[in-house]
């Protein structure tokens, strides 16, 4: 029995998909065949998935909203879970319950792992809680939040990681399951620990707390939301900002304007809005995207990322990092 009838044995012959193209389930629209695709629709299917994975001996990577990922033309040689366990709920309180909860302190809220981030926002929002207001409109999922440490208004301190309270993690390499706090993850700008571990999360508790005006709250979410629509690409196939913004040590070295770490800046300093290499474009609305017009292939988009690197590293001798995750074999590229 092949390892792909092995797959389908343990998970379902009519749920596993063989050469699914990966472009349907990304951003970017870009990507080749998964050789097995499979969607987790709750945390024991995500589970029984990765187990399976491991049983079979057969490499597995999960999606969430494909935010942030760039797949490789040849797609990818093993098993790719799309993970759509979803769920949100209000588990705790803290403070002195009334009828109207304004006593309450402190909420703790939990979402599974493929939820989207913009309906825990909402979720957030609806309850009046404070802390993931910066969420609303943001893709992607709790999961990939989390692996990326979430945020938007850095210098603000408005970090996914920083309202994590703890969490469920899946190790693929010895299938144990255990439960970690928040200092677990070590988290900092663009990152966590389990992007090293590899490590997947199945769900999640964050520590909130009670808004004293709800109202203003949504204000806040959605001047937000205008703002970023204001800013970045929006309608185009793109994956979101591409490189990690400069430190603040280059940011003072080069002077840059009220010392600003964008790495948008930086790329549109460099006069590489607009730049297109076979069907990808550096966005002229917002030079950290990249942007799929139609064609584009991921060859085309590690080209111009590597345009990109190569020019602000000989002009500003800083070495920009990508903040997206390659996935399948990017090895000749």
């Amino acid at each position: 029995m092949s390892k792909t009838e092995e797959i389908k044995s343990i998970l379902g012959p009519l749920r596993v998909f063989e050469n699914e193209s990966l472009s349907k389930h990304t951003y970017f629209e870009i990507g080749g065949p998964a050789k097995v695709f499979f969607e987790a629709k709750s945390i024991e299917d995500l589970k029984l998935a990765l187990k399976a994975a491991k049983k079979v001996k057969i490499p597995v990577v999960v999606i969430g909203g494909g935010a942030n990922v760039l797949v490789s033309d040849s797609g990818f040689d093993g098993l790719v879970i799309k993970n759509r366990a979803t769920g949100v709920k209000l588990v705790g309180l803290k403070g002195t319950y009334s009828k109207h909860g304004r006593g309450i302190k402190t909420a703790f809220v939990y979402a599974a792992s493929g939820t989207l981030m913009n309906q825990l926002a909402r979720f957030t929002l609806d309850q009046g809680l404070a802390g993931l207001e910066f969420l609303l409109s943001v893709p992607g999922t709790v999961g990939g939040g989390i692996k990326i440490n979430a945020h938007f208004e850095v210098e603000q301190g408005e970090f996914l990681g920083r309202r994590l309270a703890s969490a469920t993690l899946f190790n693929p390499k010895t299938a144990e399951i255990t439960e970690v706090d928040q200092k677990y993850f070590n988290f900092s700008y663009d990152h966590s620990k389990i992007q090293e571990t590899g490590e997947i999360v199945l769900d999640a508790i964050f520590k909130l707390g009670k808004s004293p005006d709800p109202v203003n709250l949504w204000q806040k979410a959605l001047a937000n939301v205008k703002r970023r629509n204001e800013e970045q690409p929006i309608g185009t196939a793109c994956s979101g900002c591409v490189f990690r913004n400069i430190d603040a040590g280059d940011a003072n070295r080069l002077a840059t304007p009220n010392l600003t770490t964008s790495a948008g800046f930086i790329i549109d300093s460099l006069g590489l809005k607009g730049t297109k290499i076979g069907g990808a474009e550096i966005s002229n609305h917002h030079a950290n995207f990249i942007v799929n017009r139609g064609n584009a292939s991921a060859n085309d988009v590690i080209k111009l990322i590597n345009l990109v690197k190569e020019k602000t590293k000989n002009t500003y001798g800083i070495d920009l990092h990508t903040e997206i995750f390659l996935i399948g074999d990017f090895k000749n590229v």
